[in-house]
């Protein structure tokens, strides 16, 4: 009987992982295979070693490679900034809402901070690309508040673009970190809270002794999921800044890089370069790999065990 149900359980699992070899686990093979030849257009040629990777690290290609990461750092810490921060205070609010007036009193607030992460990143940077356009919504209420005045420039500065796509980004996904803490803090027994009531501890304090280090889970989930998302980021940047990352490559980010390089879109001639972008797209898998084992290890070794 046991070997049986083993032999079901195993059959039940083949469909799953034929496609998920099909679909993940060999196109990332041959592209890790790839990023060591030479290509001409979609043919691959002869050996090349390492002179991919390098030729990343030699301008003009250098230059690309350096801003772009730089722009996933910023964007990566923003996110971080908003989910901590705003997120776990939203969630806090939310928490202490339940605990005074039961279960279920904060479902309504809960939903509406979660509405946003329902709609495709496409769509929402659609939809703030207008709101954001000179003559739109939100310049018209700017001038209408005296907040600001004339024409709203924020997507085509190069100081302030980046940070607005980061804002939007934020937006979007703001429901999931307040989903997760507020899930996080109803997962503490109700006796340590009873407990630092009685120590005289006010909502503050409770929330940065006590709440914060039992979250600390929650946060390392968090901060894994921003670190892999941010650092794939592409479809915000590229409904409302282009492929090219405008203006002047202040929003370029990785994948937009390894897009133009792919598809010829990078350059004025606009040639694909394939060798050059797996071997990007090598690199950017490697950083992620590494970032997400060190911070699940950083995160597990600061896990509080009650």
């Amino acid at each position: 009987m046991k070997r049986t149900q083993q032999r079901m359980a195993v059959l039940f699992v083949l469909p799953a992982l034929a496609i998920y070899g099909l679909f993940v686990l060999y196109p990332l093979a041959m592209s890790l295979w790839g990023s060591f030849f030479t290509w001409k257009g979609l043919r691959m040629l002869d050996f090349a070693g390492l002179s991919n990777f390098a030729r990343l690290f030699v301008f003009p290609s250098s230059a690309r490679l350096t801003g772009a990461l730089w722009h996933n750092v910023i964007w990566f810490f923003g996110i971080m900034v908003f989910q901590n921060c705003v997120g776990l205070l939203f969630a806090w609010l939310l928490f202490l809402r339940d605990q005074g007036k039961g279960n279920g009193g904060a479902a309504f607030f809960q939903s509406l901070f979660f509405f946003p992460a329902v709609l495709s990143p496409v769509i929402v940077g659609a939809l703030w690309r207008l709101l954001l356009a000179p003559g739109g919504v939100v310049e018209w209420a700017l001038n209408g508040l005296g907040l600001h005045e004339g024409s709203l420039t924020v997507l085509g500065n190069s100081q302030t673009a980046l940070l607005m796509l980061v804002a939007v980004d934020a937006w979007n996904w703001m429901g999931l970190p307040v989903l997760i803490y507020t899930a996080g803090l109803r997962q503490i027994s109700g006796q340590i809270f009873e407990a630092a009531k009685l120590d005289g501890a006010g909502s503050g304090r409770m929330l940065v002794s006590v709440a914060l280090p039992l979250l600390m889970p929650a946060i390392g989930t968090l901060t894994t999921l921003s670190f892999i998302n941010t650092f794939n980021q592409f479809d915000i940047v590229y409904v409302m800044q282009g492929v090219q990352g405008n203006p002047s490559y202040s929003t370029d980010t990785l994948v937009t890089y390894f897009y133009r390089l792919a598809f010829g879109a990078e350059g004025a001639v606009g040639i694909t370069d394939i060798g050059l972008a797996l071997a990007l797209g090598t690199m950017l898998f490697l950083v992620l790999s590494i970032g997400t084992l060190l911070m699940l290890r950083f995160f597990d070794r600061r896990t509080v065990q009650l």
